[in-house]
């Protein structure tokens, strides 16, 4: 499967979702990465697993890009458990609820999502940043975002600072 904006790979998932009989199987592991300000979340359907990522650009608005990373396992849906559960909206800050996922509890953990960004996922990172990064550029054009994203990117860093 190719990388597919948000708003395509959310319909294949559903559809997915929608069409298997192992739904339990079903798991997501959202964390970020506090450095970027970027979200990973990991949606692991029980023979494959695809990640969506995401940044806000402005109060409640996210643009992201995902796609297939691999396939699932027993030893990753172990990892997976070590996030702490939540429920998805938390996470998401959707206002509507067609962009919630099928299920509706996830784990968060930043640091289970490093772990499989680096260790599991690493080939996949590149093309996925470079994907997120070519969409918020085209975003950041439009002067009511960039106001936006620049004065979210001034409050993460004097957070963290």
């Amino acid at each position: 499967m190719e990388f597919l904006g948000i708003e395509e790979l959310m319909r294949y998932l559903k559809r997915r979702y929608d069409a298997t009989e192992r739904k339990s199987e079903w798991r997501a592991l959202t964390g970020r990465d506090h450095v970027s300000g970027v979200y990973d979340t990991f949606v692991f359907s029980g023979d494959a697993v695809h990640q969506i990522k995401a940044v806000e650009v402005a109060p409640q608005r996210m643009i992201a890009v995902g796609g297939e990373v691999g396939s699932g396992s027993p030893d990753l849906a172990e990892i997976v458990r070590k996030g702490s559960p939540v429920p998805i909206g938390v996470v998401s800050h959707a206002p509507d609820a067609s962009s919630i996922i099928m299920f509706g509890m996830q784990q968060y953990s930043s640091d289970v999502a490093y772990t499989l960004r680096s260790e599991y996922f690493q080939s996949k990172q590149d093309r996925l940043d470079s994907d997120l990064q070519r969409r918020l550029d085209i975003v950041l054009k439009r002067p009511e975002f960039r106001t936006a994203y620049r004065k979210l990117r001034e409050d993460q860093e004097s957070y963290f600072s």
